[in-house]
C-alpha cells in the first residue's frame, strides 16, 4: 500500500513539472574522412555532464561524459613605487575533454574550447575529436 502511494506521488510530481528537465546544448561533429555530419548533444551544466552523438552513416549511437575547467590568466602589474602585484582573471571560456563510446565499438576522444553561458542556446565553441580508428572530427557548438 505504501509503495502505491509513493509511486502515485512520484507520478504527480513528474506530471506536474516539479522535476527539473535536463537542458541540452546541440552541436555537430564532422568526420574529416568523409564529411559525415554527426548530431552531438551535451548536457548543459557547470563543469561536467553527459553527451550523446549519432552517426547516420554507420547507424552508431554514442554515449559518454565530459568535464570542463574554466581558464584563468595571471597578470603582473607594477605600481609607481616598484611594488608588483599578481592579478588572476577568470575567462568566460572552459577547456573541455570528453569521451564518447559507440554501440559498435568506436571510441571518440574530444578536446574543445567552449564559452560558459547562462543558457544552453548561448553556448558556442569548437574542438576536435579522434576515434580509435584514427578518424579525426571537427566539433562545433
Amino acid at each position: 500500500m505504501k509503495t502505491k502511494i509513493l509511486l502515485g506521488l512520484l507520478l504527480l510530481l513528474l506530471l506536474g513539472g516539479c522535476v527539473p528537465q535536463m537542458q541540452i546544448c546541440h552541436g555537430k561533429m564532422y568526420s574529416l574522412k568523409d564529411g559525415t555530419e554527426l548530431k552531438l548533444d551535451a548536457e548543459f551544466s557547470k563543469g561536467n555532464g553527459a553527451m550523446t552523438a549519432y552517426n547516420p552513416v554507420t547507424d552508431e549511437h554514442f554515449t559518454g561524459n565530459y568535464s570542463g575547467v574554466s581558464q584563468t590568466t595571471d597578470t603582473q602589474s607594477q605600481n609607481f613605487w616598484g611594488s608588483s602585484n599578481t592579478v588572476t582573471t577568470n575567462s568566460n571560456q572552459a577547456s573541455v575533454k570528453g569521451i564518447l563510446k559507440g554501440d559498435k565499438g568506436t571510441i571518440i576522444t574530444i578536446d574543445a574550447l567552449v564559452n560558459m553561458a547562462d543558457t544552453p542556446d548561448q553556448v558556442h565553441g569548437y574542438g576536435t575529436g579522434v576515434d580509435n580508428n584514427g578518424i579525426k572530427y571537427q566539433i562545433q557548438f
